[in-house]
């Protein structure tokens, strides 16, 4: 029977069976029923997606809340409470309403909404509309330090820049991944002086992630956290208006250019910087509702042995949130996200249970199940910036997201092993566990900064996202093209639900060696810290 069809009382009842099913154990078997058990219950229908700010979420959190009481961990947020709430600002946007028009020697072009084009105002005003020249930016990118700048002899005051996606393909993975970034692009152009921004889907982006896709995604509301004041964090208001267009009808921007669209692309895919004026004037205009909407991150605290560390925990995230209902796709409106990223918070609270039942490590582990990671990291970033008032430094930071187990896996991939101490740590707990570690299949995805780890790097805390690898048990098995059709077929769509294959024993296996490695890491001598040299420790550490 499918948990949506329980009653009330019946899910009391279910609540006390799992609880006797979870039963203190250290052995795969267990482990293993521990994170079915868990993931079950968070992708069924009547968690409704688990979207921010709704009703299917708050059980979610509810649900974590009641599982680290049981375990023992301490209320993680202040005020003895395991729920940290913060404030959204949400955006649902009228993508047929938004407007891009293109005039060129007094000709007007009007790109259609959804089939080229998807402009949206900003969140500090529910309307807008503006009229200026438009200037070409290349990727929108400025890394003096490897040479390259899009920005160099332009001033863009008061008129719409105009950027690809992406970032230079020659940066080291590193670099590319945090210029790849759309809130770096937006920073960057709000400096300069843009009043709006066009973002331009590269032929490489658009294979990754087809434009129907992208329309898709653009129908659920966007949110921005609010601060004290009630005013949008990290929302670059200058930026009055922005959209992105398709590849197709991005040609239709460089009518007056002398330039087609095949030559920038060819330029930009050799990684050459480019800026020129478009030579035409663009009108922006996008409108949205908002509302104000309350969500909740659930924090559980595992005091450790050492005094001297007690307020210098590891920190462990996951995030609870997904898409929550959506447009349909074959009759299917819930967007239950099974692996995005229920398996990922299930495989948390089966490791909670391994580290809570002893001995307890030196430092701290503060267990964060965080919201609104699919609206931009956003429970991840008020957590770093506002952290429990018994915390003056997070020593660590191990996230654990989207693992894939569609069949026998014993693979992990470390994202951000190449940054810090704790790549070294991973490498060695995997082995002792019997996994292997695979290298990052998709550098141009540039995943290091699209999880919530990325919002503890940007404090200056040394952090790795753990994911499963892409080697199967059965090397005849492709689990690499597994992975492809995954993000295809299922990703960010209803299909993302428990009637995909899930190889159970692998999570369980994977939930095994988390624990190991907080343990590892809670455990060791010295905090983990950046490597010599690295990129985001000298961007950032100095923050920590």
């Amino acid at each position: 029977m499918p948990i949506s069809s329980i009653s009330p009382r019946g899910l009391v009842f279910t609540f006390t069976l799992l609880a006797a099913a979870l039963a203190p154990a250290a052995d795969l078997a267990t482990t293993t029923q521990r994170v079915q058990a868990h993931t079950t219950f968070l992708a069924d229908d009547l968690l409704e997606g688990r979207g921010t700010g709704t009703r299917g979420y708050d059980l979610a959190a509810r649900y974590v809340a009641s599982q680290f009481a049981r375990l023992g961990l301490e209320p993680g947020a202040d005020g003895g409470q395991y729920l940290q709430p913060m404030k959204f600002r949400e955006a649902t946007h009228q993508i047929e309403a938004g407007r891009l028009v293109v005039r060129h020697n007094g000709a007007e072009d009007a790109l259609t909404p959804i089939n080229d084009m998807v402009v949206t105002a900003g969140f500090s005003r529910t309307a807008d509309t503006i009229t200026a020249p438009a200037v070409f930016v290349g990727y929108g990118v400025h890394a003096p330090e490897l040479g390259y700048d899009d920005y160099a002899g332009v001033d863009l005051t008061g008129k719409i820049a105009v950027v690809l996606s992406g970032a230079p393909k020659q940066f080291p993975s590193t670099q590319r991944a945090h210029h790849s970034s759309s809130s770096q692009k937006r920073e960057l152009a709000e400096q300069h002086g843009a009043i709006g921004m066009v973002a331009i889907m590269t032929p490489a982006d658009e294979a990754r992630y087809p434009w129907a896709v992208v329309t898709a995604q653009s129908r659920f509301p966007s949110m921005r956290l609010l601060d004290a004041a009630g005013n949008p964090v990290n929302d670059f208001p200058a930026l009055r208006v922005s959209g992105t267009t398709s590849r197709a009808a991005a040609a239709r921007l460089f009518v007056g250019s002398g330039r087609t669209t095949e030559e920038v692309f060819a330029r930009a895919e050799a990684d050459e910087a480019q800026n020129f004026p478009l030579n035409v004037e663009l009108t922006l205009a996008g409108a949205n509702t908002q509302r104000e909407v309350v969500s909740a991150n659930v924090l559980g605290w595992l005091p450790g042995t050492d005094p001297a560390l007690a307020d210098q925990p590891l920190v462990v995230t996951g995030h609870l949130d997904h898409l929550g209902i959506g447009t349909a796709i074959n009759g299917d409106s819930i967007y239950n996200g099974a692996i995005d990223n229920a398996v990922g918070i299930a495989l948390i609270l089966a490791a909670a249970e391994e580290i809570a039942a002893g001995p307890r490590p030196a430092r701290p582990v503060l267990f964060a199940a965080l919201t609104g990671e699919e609206k931009g990291l956003l429970g991840a970033f008020h957590l770093a910036a506002n952290p429990p008032a018994r915390v003056r430094r997070f020593a660590a930071n191990l996230n654990v997201d989207m693992p894939l187990f569609p069949v026998p896996v014993r693979s992990l991939i470390a994202w951000g092993a190449e940054h810090t101490t704790l790549g070294a740590l991973a490498a060695t707990r995997a082995t002792q566990a019997g996994f292997t570690v695979t290298p990052d299949p998709m550098p141009a995805e540039t995943i290091f900064v699209r999880s919530d780890q990325y919002a503890f790097v940007k404090i200056g805390v040394p952090a790795l996202y753990l994911s499963s690898g892409q080697q199967a048990v059965d090397p005849a098995v492709d689990l690499a093209g597994l992975w492809r059709k995954h993000l295809q077929e299922r990703y960010h769509k209803p299909s993302d639900d428990l009637n995909q294959p899930i190889d159970w024993p692998s999570a369980g296996a994977f939930g095994l060696l988390v624990a190991d490695l907080m343990r590892d890491i809670a455990n060791a001598p010295q905090a983990p810290a950046w490597l010599p040299g690295d990129f985001f420790g000298g961007l950032y550490g100095t923050k920590k």
